[in-house]
């Protein structure tokens, strides 16, 4: 059976948006305050006028009966979560990529991971999803040949397809040695007859832009606070709450950009350099015609400030985590969400 959700139901409206280990809190809670306003009908007896208009308006605003088989469905839905989300093979794959995202976790043994994952015939999309994670944050995977292999080994000649697909976006690749291509510079210094000095000085680039092609992932987590190290109830008063401590790059990115300067859009330039992908700002100026005919504009509170809007448009897809972490950012703002 479908059932569509949409904002009308009170309880979805909150759920949507929290973090799916508050989801059971939110539920109870809600069954609390139902039983407290049913048990609240047996003493209206002893009420007096006042009470009893009170205890009709709070009827008015909620539906009891509608209220308590939408709860229904949602507490059976919140047990189906809990029993996911406590299963041993999600909690051991949440572990993982936090580990990798917060820099916790040492490459080979989330490698050692996957290749478990792969080993146990599961769906393909999960075990590229832990390849892809990895190969972003250490600009390339290790042992990415013999994982190559697993992987044909496994689901068959034509997965070779899928990771050409994936290599060609720049999600997936081998990881090269921050030393590599130094090995022919000898050559290439004879050839062109230049100085120990300048050599150096060559070499030393090179090896700096390996460096920081590696580590570029560090830097955007320190720069753009992306992984945050709090408790729980420190977390609910940042965006990171939807994914527990970790901030989407996307609405961090937006965060930044609704500040005022120097805090807003041009301090991210530096960091900005490190994500793949053209950038540029392009500020556009409202062109004033002349009308043939005069309006008269309407007229307007001039104690009331006009609301902001600002339109975040994603290309390739969104999760619903990020668009939570979105309806945060706008109610922290003063806007709707």
């Amino acid at each position: 059976v479908k059932v569509q959700f949409n904002s009308t139901d009170t309880l979805f409206s909150t759920l949507r948006d929290v973090n799916f280990e508050q989801v059971g809190a939110h539920v109870k809670a809600r069954a609390t305050y139902l039983k407290s306003v049913q048990d609240e009908k047996d003493g209206l007896q002893s009420k007096s006028v006042t009470e009893i208009k009170e205890y009709v308006k709070k009827l008015r605003e909620v539906n009891i009966q509608q209220e308590k088989n939408l709860l229904s469905l949602h507490t059976s839905i919140a047990l189906k979560l809990k029993s996911a989300v406590t299963d041993n093979s999600f909690t051991r794959r949440l572990e993982c990529e936090q580990g990798m995202i917060q820099g916790t976790m040492a490459t080979d043994k989330y490698l050692d991971y996957a290749e478990e994952v792969l080993c146990c015939s599961e769906p393909l999309p999960k075990v590229l999803r832990l390849l892809c994670l990895c190969s972003l944050i250490n600009n390339g995977v290790r042992r990415y040949d013999s994982l190559r292999a697993m992987l044909v080994q496994v689901h068959g000649i034509g997965v070779l397809v899928t990771l050409s697909n994936l290599e060609k976006l720049g999600l997936l690749k081998k990881q090269e040695s921050a030393t590599s291509g130094i090995s022919g510079l000898s050559s290439q210094i004879a050839a062109a007859s230049i100085s120990v000095a300048a050599a150096g000085s060559i070499a030393a680039n090179l090896v700096a832009e390996k460096v920081t092609a590696v580590t570029g992932w560090d830097a955007l987590r320190r720069r753009l606070n992306l992984v945050v190290d709090a408790s729980e109830e420190e977390r609910d008063g940042d965006v990171s709450y939807a994914y527990s401590g970790y901030a989407p790059i996307s609405v961090r990115l937006v965060e930044k950009a609704l500040r005022p300067p120097p805090q807003g859009w041009t301090s991210l330039e530096e960091s900005l350099k490190i994500l793949p992908g053209p950038l540029f700002q392009k500020q556009q100026e409202p062109k004033r015609v002349g009308l043939p005919w005069d309006i008269t504009p309407p007229v307007c509170d001039v104690s009331s400030k006009p609301r902001k809007v600002v339109v975040v448009m994603f290309i390739g897809g969104v999760t619903f985590a990020e668009v939570s972490a979105l309806r945060f950012l706008s109610r922290q703002q003063g806007g709707g969400a």
